[in-house]
This record gives structure tokens, C-alpha cells and sequence, in this order.
């Protein structure tokens, strides 16, 4: 009995690579929208919930609490940039920040690099009193894309403490240099 070679020919294999190749090149740009998609929103999602908690945890302990940006989770920084990450914190004493490292309620590592957040000029952070408010101007933090360089939303928290966020689907250039 004669077996016969099973496999593919080469004509039907360079076929199969051609058609692998269109559906990448289709495909591979078209994913990386929707990953920056899915980056800005969990952006979004964390700094408002981070904003909530504090928010919350002030009218919960009867006491300041604070959010300021910060890159090594345990003091605040002096700078409006946000995408290396930020704290929440209770502040008693309104000093601005953590008396003690216990004194962190939530810590957030970043947005990533392909995001930039940065806040109101002379904003850079925010504290709850213990009845919920946050007083002083409306702070905005605007969340920019790096490569193209375009304002995609922003988080406002108004006097009143309630945090509220603006997307933007039509192209607007980033208010900040990146």
C-alpha cells in the first residue's frame, strides 16, 4: 500500500502568509486606537474613584483628606503633573501632606507613557473637609494622549466636592506641553 505525503504546498502557504499579513496590517492599527481607548477610561475611572474616596473617607472620619499627585506613594509632590501616580491621604491637621506612612489610604502608580495628566496651574492638590466640600477654585486635571499630542478629556472637581469628568471626541490639542 502506497501512503500518500500530506502538508501544505508552497503556493498555498505563501497564500496564507499574504492573507496574515493584510489582516495585521488592517488589524494592528485599529487595535492600538482601542488600546489608548481602554487606557484613558481606566484613567479616567481611577482618578474619579480615588477622588470619591477621599471625598468619602472625609465625611467618614470627620477629617481632612487629601489627593495630590505623587510618584513614590507616600509624600505629595509640588508639581501639576499626575501620571506617575497619586495619593490619598488623611490630613487632620491641613499640612498638605502624609503625617505618617499609615496616613495613606490609597496609593496609584500611574497612567502609563503613552498618557499625560496634568492639573490647574497652582493646584496640585486637593483636600475634602469633613463635610464633604472642596474649597477653593475648581480643580481640572486633563488627560492628554503623547503620540498625537491631543486634549482627550478632563476630571473637574468643583467647591462643592463632586468630582465629574469631560471626554472629547473630536481633536483638540493638549493645553500643556508634554
Amino acid at each position: 500500500m502506497k501512503q500518500q505525503a500530506s502538508g501544505f504546498t508552497l503556493i498555498e502557504l505563501m497564500t496564507a502568509l499574504a492573507v496574515l499579513v493584510i489582516t495585521l496590517t488592517i488589524g494592528v492599527p485599529a487595535f492600538a486606537g482601542l488600546q489608548q481607548r481602554a487606557r484613558a477610561a481606566t484613567a479616567y475611572h481611577l482618578l474619579t474613584s480615588s477622588l470619591a474616596i477621599a471625598r468619602l473617607g472625609a465625611v467618614k472620619r470627620g477629617e481632612a483628606v487629601g489627593v495630590c499627585p505623587s510618584t513614590n506613594g507616600s509624600s505629595c509632590e509640588d508639581d501639576t503633573s499626575w501620571d506617575g501616580g497619586w495619593i490619598v491621604f488623611s490630613d487632620p491637621d491641613r499640612t498638605g501632606q502624609p503625617a505618617a506612612p499609615n496616613a495613606v489610604l490609597q496609593r496609584i502608580d500611574g497612567v502609563g507613557a503613552s498618557l499625560a495628566l496634568r492639573s490647574t496651574q497652582g493646584r496640585t492638590l486637593v483636600r475634602f473637609t469633613p463635610n464633604g466640600w472642596a474649597y477653593g477654585s475648581n480643580l481640572s486635571i486633563r488627560l492628554c494622549s503623547r503620540e498625537p499630542a491631543r486634549l482627550l478629556g478632563k476630571v473637574v472637581v468643583n467647591n462643592g466636592g463632586r468630582p465629574r469628568s469631560e471626554r472629547f471626541e473630536e481633536a483638540k490639542p493638549c493645553p500643556y506641553p508634554l
